[in-house]
């Protein structure tokens, strides 16, 4: 036993030197120079704006006249606005849609390190971009794994605003919510002490995680919008079976499941004409 206690802490101490290390240069974040040199090399214009809740600061970016109809895209955990950068840019959906990325609570430039575990709460204080909205038209909102329930919530909160869902590998079952071991010592104030600010918040966000999916319980059967699952069998971050919580959570939307026997958790990126054409049947949808 003693042995093993031992191993155990020397497996600690080597990561916390690794991490240690590494945290200088992993931050997670993207600066608006480099999101400006990114966009300069596509010969794009991009938008970097910011608003106010309270003492809060959200950073966004867009592209596209605001009179048309907004997709919003809302990435994981831990992650940034630059998750979703290339589809700001991506020709089959330029001239057709405001695209909108933005820095989640407590990530890039949206009060970074600043935890908001709560997704009601997180929500709220995306809404604002809702209300900027200009089109005439409910907005599409993409979430892929942590911003998948994060743009259920808005749509059972904000119904008027909200058209239509894509959710991408979204972690929505509080029974099927994985834990990982590091998670534990993760929180512990010594090792908080090493890691980037960004693994904070998405490990506060995880241990939280059961209730605040626990509380959106009764907000599944409120959602009446078109809904596009997609999620991989070879996902291994957020187990496949939150599909069937999807199946016997959503009743009253109409839902086309987009099931990939080969793909992993990150399907932004791998699979992005999953995304491009189900926003692409939305701003058809929208519309009408």
């Amino acid at each position: 036993m003693q042995g093993q206690q031992f191993k155990y802490w020397l497996i600690w101490l080597v990561l916390l030197g690794l991490v240690q290390t590494q945290t200088s240069c992993v931050q997670m974040r993207v600066s608006d120079a480099k999101i400006q040199e990114y966009y300069a090399k596509k010969s794009a214009q991009v938008n970097i704006k910011r608003y106010k809740v309270g003492k809060r600061t959200i950073r966004y970016i867009e592209t596209g006249a605001d009179t048309l109809p907004l997709v919003l895209f809302v990435h994981g955990a831990p992650g940034g606005l630059d998750a979703f950068q290339s589809y700001l840019v991506d020709s089959s959906l330029v001239g057709k849609a405001h695209l909108v990325s933005v820095d989640r609570p407590g990530y890039g430039y949206s009060n970074y390190g600043k935890s908001v575990p709560s997704i009601k709460k997180q929500a709220e204080l995306i809404q604002p971009i809702l209300e900027k909205n200009k089109s005439g038209y409910p907005a599409i909102l993409v979430g892929h794994s942590y911003g998948g329930p994060v743009i259920a919530q808005m749509a059972m909160d904000f119904p008027k605003q909200v058209g239509a869902l894509v959710l991408l590998a979204p972690a929505i079952d509080p029974a099927n919510e994985k834990i990982f071991f590091i998670s534990y010592p993760t929180d512990w104030f010594l090792f908080r002490l090493f890691i980037p600010r960004a693994f904070k918040v998405a490990n506060d966000e995880k241990l939280s995680h059961v209730m605040e999916l626990e509380n959106m319980y009764d907000g599944w059967a409120k959602l009446r919008l078109p809904i596009t699952y997609v999620h991989g069998k070879k996902d291994i971050v957020v187990p496949f079976a939150n599909t069937a919580f999807a199946r016997k959570m959503i009743k009253n939307a109409p839902v086309t499941y987009v099931i990939d026997k080969k793909m992993n958790h990150f399907v932004p990126w791998s699979h992005p004409q999953y995304v491009r054409d189900a926003i692409l049947k939305y701003l058809k949808v929208v519309k009408k």
